[in-house]
Formats: structure tokens, sequence, C-alpha cells
């Protein structure tokens, strides 16, 4: 049987908790997988195994290189333990198998001075270096708060704007440009904001496009410090428990990472020293130096590291100062309910301890999409300041309200039909030169076609300062303010548990009822793997098995060498109901 036959019925046969933390540490992109096979495959490829063998700790290398030289010792087992979950061996009656694609890959990047290296490095006794934690916790404690903060921006802006897919399961570099000149960063900051928000479960890719994900609504609702728990449990996830175990009493990660880990390198050969960078943006390391709540959370303890890093994030608060130039100035961090509604009708300007909001026609709109009313954004507005609002204010609140609803969009067979009740707006939005890929056609004095689906027309639009409105067939506003049972609707079909939960029912129809593609399939797996299959066949409603091994698919017809009667079949494909892989 073939390495991705062996790994495949491997993977069926693990837990979801394991399946999942196999593709959180080989990062596989589970959603373009159709089954086991297809995943096995994925896994066992030079390039994806080359990340997985580089990935190794010391202990690790070591326990792999003793099984191939058939010098295991008991002080290996732990390390085996964890080869096979990372399927780079197979466990067969208690033994360890090495796949022959990771036996290659090691040899090639092991070399003999390497493994002299370890040797020496294993029996030297290590020396800690104490940190100065009065200078890192603070430092640490400010860069996890500003990831906390700048994590939030990115997708309560997914509500508000239209973020593509670009090739295949990425965001645009336009994307990440944005989100870095808006936080002052560069932008690799941003990617790296992408990559936690995704790993976090806080965005998911839904019909070509960005949306948030599954953790969202508890993020929104949760306080600082279990945001950021989140946070670093995907980094422990990304890593394991058994690297974090071994890294918990380092004192300087990028150093340990390079003891530690010494096939890592700043190549493609390993996903490793990324996560110093994400360590860096969550807050468990400073300039790579630990802070108290590393260790804490690289053993599990969230709740004492929680309590840690408290001691450090600005204090919450719910004040605000309402400017005549329309701006909005927080005196500190607000609390999770008072940040949560003025979001729903102001944009942010800058972030950060004492973040900056402005008011502008467009974000009222968007709060009075949501269902918040004049009266409403008034009395929020009051309670916060303490004050009455300045005349500015007051008129820019009270004159969107008026202009509510003058410019509408309707989703038609066609495209989208743009209505507004002002000439002058509707001649404004056909000469827009920013406008012109939408391919606009003027109907009458008030309205405009276009063959694009309401929801692009619609961020198209706002894009661009024009406060549309998107209304259902029966004319209620349809809100981009996302319930939670329309993300739990996008997370249920787009999450590695679906994956999961996919593949396995692929693997249970292939055994008790399969399709036609599912049939064919197998067989041309069995054909490039070359593996045994059972087949079961019906002819006149009896049912028969033969135990074949495949040669070739063509013309509606299997045909196979049957070695326990020694001789070769042709099957109809049309008669088979059944193929499991033996």
């Amino acid at each position: 049987m073939s390495e991705v036959l062996e790994v495949a019925k491997a993977l069926s046969r693990s837990s979801d908790t394991e399946l999942e933390r196999i593709i959180g540490i080989r990062l596989m992109p589970s959603a373009n997988f159709k089954d086991f096979f297809d995943f096995a495959a994925a896994l066992v490829k030079p390039q994806n195994m080359k990340g997985a063998v580089a990935g190794l700790t010391s202990n690790q290398i070591i326990a792999f290189h003793n099984l191939l030289n058939n010098k295991t010792t008991k002080a290996d087992q732990a390390s085996l333990e964890v080869l096979a979950k990372l399927f780079l061996v197979n466990k067969e009656d208690k033994k360890y198998l090495p796949l022959e694609t990771a036996k290659l890959t090691f040899k090639q990047l092991v070399t003999s001075s390497l493994l002299a290296k370890l040797a020496v490095n294993a029996e030297a006794v290590a020396e800690t270096k104490s940190v100065n934690l009065a200078q890192v916790d603070p430092l640490a404690g400010i860069g996890a708060f500003e990831t906390v903060q700048a994590i939030t921006e990115l997708v309560i802006e997914l509500e508000h704007r239209y973020v593509p897919e670009v090739g295949r399961g990425g965001v645009g570099q336009a994307e990440f440009k944005r989100l870095a000149s808006f936080l002052g960063k560069e932008t690799k900051y941003a990617e790296s904001l992408y990559e936690l928000a995704r790993i976090s479960g806080l965005t998911v890719l839904y019909h070509k496009r960005w949306r948030v994900g599954p953790n969202y609504q508890s993020w929104l609702s949760s306080s600082i410090e279990d945001r950021w728990a989140l946070l670093a449990t995907s980094w422990l996830h990304l890593i394991g428990p058994e690297s974090a175990n071994e890294l918990a009493n380092e004192t300087n990660l990028l150093q340990a990472i390079k003891k530690r880990f010494p096939l890592a390198t700043d190549g493609i050969t390993s996903h490793m020293t990324n996560l110093i960078s994400l360590a860096e943006l969550i807050g468990l390391t400073a300039n790579s130096e630990a802070s108290s709540w590393f260790k804490p959370a690289l053993l599990g303890e969230l709740t004492k590291a929680k309590s840690l890093i408290l001691q450090h994030l600005p204090e919450v608060q719910n004040k605000l100062i309402v400017q005549a130039d329309l701006t909005l100035i927080s005196t500190g961090p607000l609390d999770t309910k008072t940040e949560l509604l003025i979001r729903r009708f102001v944009d942010i300007e800058r972030i950060g301890v004492a973040s900056s909001y402005r008011m502008s026609a467009l974000s009222i709109t968007f709060g009075m999409e949501t269902g918040l009313s004049e009266t409403e954004i008034r009395a929020t507005l009051k309670r916060l300041s303490g004050k009455d609002l300045p005349q500015p204010v007051d008129y820019l609140i009270k004159e969107t309200a008026g202009r509510f609803g003058r410019l509408t969009l309707k989703q038609q067979d066609s495209g989208t039909l743009i209505e507004a009740k002002d000439a002058i707006l509707i001649t404004s939005i056909l000469n827009d030169s920013e406008l012109k890929a939408l391919a606009l056609n003027r109907i009458d004095e008030l309205s405009l076609q276009t063959r694009f689906d309401q929801e692009v027309v619609y961020y198209q639009l706002r894009e661009n300062k024009y406060p549309a409105i998107a209304l259902s067939d029966t004319g209620k506003v349809i809100t981009s303010w996302i319930s939670q049972e329309e993300i739990n609707l996008v997370s249920n079909q787009h999450s590695i548990q679906a994956d999961i939960a996919r593949w396995r029912e692929h693997d249970r129809r292939l055994g008790e009822n399969p399709m036609g593609d599912d049939i064919i399939r197998s067989i041309e797996l069995a054909i490039k793997n070359k593996a045994t299959i059972l087949v079961t066949i019906e002819e006149k409603k009896l049912q028969r098995e033969y135990t074949l091994s495949p040669t070739g698919l063509a013309n509606g017809r299997l045909r196979a060498k049957d070695k326990r009667a020694d001789c070769e079949r042709v099957l109809p494909l049309a008669s088979i109901v059944s193929v499991v892989m033996q």
C-alpha cells in the first residue's frame, strides 16, 4: 500500500481534536481538500514534508535519527509519539515506521555535523539567563493591547468594507497597505494581523469574500484579557503542546527557537520563525524576551497568565470628548459595551490608549441601518460626554436623519437598481470616475441600473462616500451589521470542524452508499497508488465481493487482477455498488 493510502487510513482513524491539531501545526488549508486522501497527499508532498521536518525540536530530530538506525531508546518514546501525531511516522502495533518521504527529507536536511552538535548540546547543562521583567512586562503589555485593538478594528472593518479573496485564499496587498497605513505600521504588521485573525477564528473566507468568523461575536463581547487569551491560545495551537512545554522555561524566544529548533530558518522550510513575530505581536514576548505570563501561557495556565497581563493593560473607561469639528476623543480604552455601541455610528481615526473617532453622514447612516434612531445617537453622545452636543454635531445628526433613505439599492434579476430622491445625486454618481467599473446606465431622472449584485454596488458606493442603503424585496433595510445567526451559518459551512465532518461523511458514503463520482475516484486512487480494493457488485439483485488490484479504467469498465482466483476481471462500473481500500 502506498504512503498516501496509509496516511489517509490513519487520518480517518484519528479523532477530530487530533485532526484539528495536525491541520494547525502543519498549516494545512483544510477547505482545499475533498477527503482524507486529498489531505494525506498534501501531507506527504515533499515541500510540505520539508516544512514539517524543519519544525522538529532537537529531541525529535535525535529520536528520528535513532529510529532510522534502529537505535531507539526509552528516552525517545515521547518524541516518537509526537512524530506519529505529525504523520512523519506510522505507529503500528506499538512499532514506529518512518514514512519514506519523511525519511528522504530528513536525510536531506539533517547532516552528520548537526547530529554531532545536538549530541554535544544534549550533554551540556542549560544555563537560564535572568530577565528584567520590570522592563519586559510593560513593553509586552503595550504590544498585546495594540494588537487586540488592531484586530478589533480589522474585524469591525469587515462589516463596513468588501474585502475580496485574492489568489487562492489570500488577501490583496492593497488591503494590507490600507490597514498598515491606518495603523501607522509596516505592511508586514498588517499581514500578521490578518493571519492572527484567521487562525483565531475571527475571519473566514466565504463566497470569495473575507468575512467575520465563528469567534467574532464572543470577541466583541469579551474583556480585553479574554481577547488576548484567544490570541495566545491560537498561537499555542500552531506550536503544539509538546513544543510549548519545551519552550516554557526559556527566557529568550529567538535564542530558544535557534537552540531547540535547529532546522528552523528564515526561509520557507519552516513556520517556526514566524511564531517569533506572532509571539511579539501577541505580547508573549518583548524584543524576544519572555514576559512574566509567557511561562504560564505555554503551560496552559491561562487564568494565571490573564491575571498577570491584566496588570500591564490600560484600565477601561466610558468617557468621550465630543468636539465641534465632528471628532470624538476617548481619554482611555472604552469598555466593550460602549465601544460596540459608538462604532455603529462613528469611524475610527486613530487607535491607541486614547483613541480618536470621527462622525460623518456615512457613519451615521450606517448606525441608522443597524437600527439606531436619531434620538438614541444623541442620547449616547450626551451620556458619554456629560455635556450638550456642539452645534455642528447636532446639525449633522439632524441632517443625516432627514436624508436617510434618499439613496437606495434594490436587487433585480438583471443586477441592481439604484434610486434616489434627488436628480443631482443620480447625476453625480453617474459621472463619478471612481464608479466607472459599475457600468452604470441611466433609466430615468431618478434611477440607474447596473449588472452587478446589490452587495457589490453597496460597498462600492459607500467606499466612495455615498450613503446608500440596501433594501429587500419588501422594502426593509438590509444591514451589513452581521447577526450571530448569519455568523454561525457562514462559520458552520466554512470552518475546520465543517471540513472534517465533510471528510468523514465522504468516508462513510464510500463504504455505504457511494455516488458514481466517489466510485471512480476510489478506483483512480487505487490505480495510482497500486493499492488493493474490495469491490462489491450487484447483478440480478445479488451482491458479490471481489478483492482486486485495479489496472485500468476505460469505457465504463474496470479492469483488474483477481489474485485469489488468479485471473483478470473486467467489471462494468454500473454494477459496482461499493469500493473499499484495503
